[in-house]
């Protein structure tokens, strides 16, 4: 079996989801995740902490590079992600793969999926919440390779705007491993970005296409939910990513079982099943409006503060 470990440099206030994520990380017990944090992360056997402040791993980023970079805030930080194996090389020496992800989300049983077979490509998935690499010195360079139509990684790491460089959709780093190295790349999506309140409050998966649905953690394992001709249809994940949802509560008292709902991570009703997965599959119209509304304003108090 390949060896994983998935990056996170993480610093401020944890994520709502940070507890889920926590315990399906425990339930990959052969992948291992190492924070670079401020963070109250506990250690664990697969959860490997090296505790410093955001100026300090600041300095660790730039003595990577020979030219001055801009790290000015820990969201910049989403740029410099393609590159970690090479600025981390000295911590993920002996690995096969790393990667790096987000923590607003549950995984599933990640080897169900990301088998042996999988990691003979160099580049899996490529999003921004989870991606992987193949450790070698060629990979953990190809982020610094200039190739006309893209961007280059100079220009993001030396701008104070976001750029996007670790995302698809930018002309970013994926887009270039996709596009120019294909035989390289597996670029399947088992796995559910769940869409934005703004979008629609309750669950649909951006990815797989299902709406109006929910997640059921069981031991290792992940499944989507949703309702169909009145019975309950199971689809498993590779994990499922709840952005922009910072309201959500997490209620768990066995995380043996769970329940991912659109506003909270409850244990997994054994009574009554199908009338409360009904209940918290339905529609949120007023909810889904309030969240269009509230972004609308943001926005537009954004904008007005550059006018």
């Amino acid at each position: 079996m390949k060896s994983i470990v998935i990056i996170f440099p993480y610093f401020g206030k944890l994520p709502a989801q940070y507890k889920m994520w926590r315990e399906s990380a425990l339930l990959n017990p052969s992948v291992d995740f190492l924070f670079f944090t401020d963070a109250e992360v506990q250690p664990a056997p697969n959860i490997i902490v090296n505790r410093m402040s955001f100026g300090e791993f600041r300095r660790v980023v730039q003595r990577a590079f020979d030219f001055p970079i801009v790290l000015d805030r820990p969201y910049k930080l989403c740029e410099y992600k393609p590159a970690y194996g090479y600025i981390l090389q000295d911590y993920i020496k002996g690995y096969d793969f790393w990667g790096f992800g987000d923590l607003d989300l549950v995984y599933g049983d990640l080897r169900t999926f990301i088998t042996d077979s999988v990691l003979r490509h160099k580049f899996v998935l490529g999003w921004g919440h989870l991606s992987l690499f193949m450790n070698d010195t060629a990979t953990n360079t190809y982020f610094m390779e200039r190739v006309e139509g893209f961007q280059y990684y100079r220009d993001a790491f030396q701008t104070p705007a976001i750029t996007f460089f670790d995302e698809y959709g930018h002309r970013g780093c994926s887009d270039k491993w996709k596009a120019c190295r294909p035989d390289d790349c597996w670029t399947e999506t088992p796995f559910d970005n769940v869409s934005k309140p703004k979008q629609s409050f309750h669950f649909a998966s951006l990815t797989r296409g299902w709406a109006q649905v929910l997640f059921e953690h069981k031991e290792s394992r992940l499944y989507m939910l949703r309702f169909s001709n009145g019975k309950i249809e199971r689809r498993e994940s590779l994990y499922a990513h709840f952005q922009h949802r910072p309201f959500m509560k997490d209620a768990v008292t066995d995380y043996r079982h769970f329940l991912v709902t659109p506003t909270s991570v409850v244990d997994f009703p054994l009574r009554h099943t199908s009338l409360w997965l009904r209940f918290h599959c339905r529609k949120r119209p007023l909810e889904t409006l309030y969240f269009q509304w509230k972004d609308r304003i943001l926005w537009k108090l954004h904008l007005s503060r550059f006018k």
